[in-house]
């Protein structure tokens, strides 16, 4: 298994977090939620990758992938509030479709 930084799907989980921490919001809490789930999905991707099983990396990765359709939510709750976000709605997107992508390849053949 190559190290976590080394995997496509962690390298745009990463750009996500940065944008995701750059994105300005005046709505309560929703702002920390938003950046504690992209750093949930990084760092979720890098524990699969170490645990050294592909049984293990697909139950992390199912929890990343969890944790980035909670992004994908709120960041349709931020561009109802006006907040543009549009760009980050692609890159999340991406991340979702690479986890779902990654998750099928670790599937046991039947």
């Amino acid at each position: 298994m190559a190290r976590f930084q080394e995997l496509r799907v962690w390298q745009m989980a990463n750009r996500q977090l940065t944008g995701v921490a750059r994105v300005q919001i005046r709505f309560g809490d929703l702002e920390s939620q938003l950046r504690r789930a992209a750093i949930s999905v990084c760092s979720n991707i890098a524990e699969g990758a170490g645990r050294g099983s592909d049984a293990e990396l697909a139950r992390f990765l199912r929890i990343a992938r969890g944790s980035n359709d909670e992004i994908a939510a709120q960041l349709h709750i931020c561009a109802a509030l006006g907040t543009e976000v549009a760009e980050l709605m692609r890159v999340n997107a991406s991340v979702g479709k690479m986890l779902s992508a990654f998750i099928g390849t670790l599937r046991s053949p039947p």
